[in-house]
Formats: structure tokens, sequence, C-alpha cells
């Protein structure tokens, strides 16, 4: 009786708000509340190497998300959304004490509070938005936690961190986990060392402190800071130098792809995630934009999806995460090429990419890929 009440009243709010949604008047009331994951700015805390942002998501996002993972994050800037993907620094909310919006059970946060590294780049589109224009109150999209980059059940006795510039920010996640997981007084961390790379030798702002004082205070965790300028690139061969069992150890690494290629070469079994820095604004020239079998052509800028710039110019192409994970925006390749905005490398005629991720070389033609 009370479902087919509810269904009935769902029908009448549908029909009362046509062509809108009931979500769409809600979110007149309450900006976090919409057809698509929202989040408001709670904080921006801008250092001179990163920007740690901690969001209050909307209804519907979980929070039991592995540490390591990333969330998809959409902002607008002149005018458009635009959408990148950053990692969780936070920990999962403890069990026990995660916001359900499900009575049934399900882990959806109504409260609970998540946040983002961010290392600045020049002149990059949502990166400088982030560093310099927004502001707590800020509304923002979000998508659910993803990726396969996090700790292996069951937790292994020995660990090895990698890490190499902002690749530390899913390892910070990992971190806090271990520590929140494992209390003072009440149950011992797994041994860890953790070995960061860094050009001037130091931590990043936002961690540095907690890192020190968790490495003074914990038995278990050993960090071993690594300054690039003085000594040279971190080598699989300085790793076993460093960490003289580490084959023995379960290994966690991420950095820019030299880095973790030339790890995973030499270390097989290493679990890795490779972080792309942000292409400033002109990286590339940019171009036009043919969809194949349609008379529809558009520009697009270097520093634009194809995704994007179709929809600015007012033409929809299929997508789900926008951030190049789940392959709903596949598209083939005709003529010309593109660049991926993620990791910089070129793909050509013949080859299938993901529009969400990827802007043109010139003229370029595409077709939807088949499923």
């Amino acid at each position: 009786m009370r479902s087919s009440f509810q269904h009935a009243t769902r029908r009448l709010a549908r029909l009362l708000t046509f062509p809108h949604f009931p979500s769409d008047y809600a979110n007149l009331v309450n900006p976090l509340h919409g057809r698509e994951l929202r989040g408001r700015v709670v904080d921006v805390a801008r250092h001179t190497d990163h920007t740690e942002v901690t969001l209050q998501p909307g209804p519907g996002m979980v929070t039991d998300f592995h540490p390591g993972q990333f969330i998809g994050l959409g902002v607008r800037v002149n005018g458009r959304w635009v959408w990148r993907c950053y990692s969780l620094t936070n920990a999962p909310a403890p069990a026990g004490t995660r916001h359900d919006s499900n009575p049934g059970g399900s882990n959806h946060s109504t409260g609970a509070l998540l946040t983002i590294g961010i290392k600045p780049v020049p002149d990059g589109a949502v990166s400088s938005h982030i560093s310099h224009t927004m502001r707590p109150g800020d509304i923002i999209r979000l998508t659910q936690p993803g990726g396969d980059f996090y700790l292996p059940t069951p937790l292994p006795h020995s660990i090895a961190f990698i890490t190499a510039g902002a690749g530390i920010t899913p390892v910070i996640s990992m971190i806090r986990w271990l520590a929140q997981e494992h209390p003072t007084g009440r149950a011992q961390l797994p041994d860890i060392i953790h070995v960061h790379s860094d050009s001037r030798g130091t931590i990043p702002a936002p961690y540095q402190r907690e890192l020190t004082d968790l490495a003074a205070e914990r038995r278990g965790y050993t960090l071993l800071p690594w300054n690039s300028s003085e000594r040279g690139r971190l080598t699989p061969d300085r790793l076993r130098d460093l960490i003289p069992d580490i084959t023995s150890r379960e290994r966690l690494a991420c950095g820019p792809q030299p880095f973790l290629d030339a790890i995973t070469a030499a270390l097989p079994g290493t679990r890795t995630e490779c972080f792309h820095s942000e292409l400033a604004a002109g990286a590339t020239d940019g171009g036009t934009v043919t969809l194949e079998g349609t008379n529809r052509t558009f520009e697009c800028s270097g520093s634009t999806s194809i995704l994007e710039a179709a929809e600015a110019a007012g033409y929809a192409l299929p997508h789900g995460c926008r951030m190049g994970i789940c392959h709903t925006c596949t598209a083939h390749i005709v003529d010309g090429s593109v660049t991926d905005l993620r990791s910089g490398h070129v793909h050509g005629a013949g080859e299938n990419v993901r529009a969400c991720s990827t802007t043109p070389q010139g003229a370029v033609t595409v077709r939807e890929a088949p499923a």
C-alpha cells in the first residue's frame, strides 16, 4: 500500500513539473539537490605547491570508497562545465559513522566531508580556476569515486609507497586510512616505508607536518624524502638501496608515466597509478571536429575536450563519467589526429579514443565507435 502511494506521489510530481523534473525545482531550494551529483566547496587551502579543497557532497555520494581512489570534479569556467579527475586525500568515513541517505543502509553521504589534492598547472583551465578563483560556497559537480589503485585485502604486513610530485595525493588517503584504522596505543601500523621524490626534496606543504609527525610518533611508518635536483632521478637501483627488501613488500607507486615505466619494468607486480598533468591552455593548437555522416563541424580549442566543444556548439554526444573511464563517449578517428588531454599521447586515424578527454590537432573527422 505504501509503495503504491509513493509511486502515485512521484507520478503526480512528474506531471506537475513537466517538462522539467521534480529535482530541478528542489535545486531552487537546495543547490546540492539535482539530477547530477553535486557538492559545495567548504574550504580552499592554498599553498605554494599544492591546493587542498574540502567539499561537502550532496545526497547520493558514497563515503565508503577505497583509499587511493579519485573523483571527477566539474567546475564552471567561462560559462562551461569543465571536468577533471583528482585523487581523494581524506580517509573513508570509519565504519559506524557513515552518513546514510538511504534507509536501506547503503553508504551515501548527507554530511561527510571529502578532500582532494591539486597541483596547480600554469594556465591549466581547471587547476588555475581552483587555485585562483574557487571560493567556499561554490557549487560544483561530482562523480562517484573510481579507480583501482588501492591497498589489497587482506592488508599486507609490509608496504612500500613510492611517490613522485603530485603522485603523493592518493597515497595520502591510504596513509590517513591506515592511521585511522590503527589508532595509537591500540593497533600497530603495518611496516611501511614511504619514498617520495621531489625536485626540492620536500613533502608537499599540505601534508609535510602530518607525515613528519607520523614518522616521528608512530612505529611502522618510515618517510624517506628524495631530492631529485641534488641526487638525480629516483631509479629502481636507488630504490633497492633505500629499501633492501623491496621485492618482498607490497609496492604501490604513483607519479609520471616514465617514472612508473622504469619501476614496473624492474619490479614487476608493482601497483601503479599515473597522474596526468593538466595540459596548459594552448598546449595544443586545437582545430575543427567533423562528425562523419552529418554536416556538423565545430571548433575546439587545444585545452577543451571534443565532448565539451560539441556541447558548446549545441551537439549532444553520448557520454557517461566524463573522465575517461566508462567508454560511453568512445569515438573512432576517421581522419586526422587528436591529443589525450590527460597523458599528451597523440592518436591517429583508425584508433578509438574518448571524446571526453581528447582534443583535435588540426582538422579531424570522427564517428561514434560501435559498442
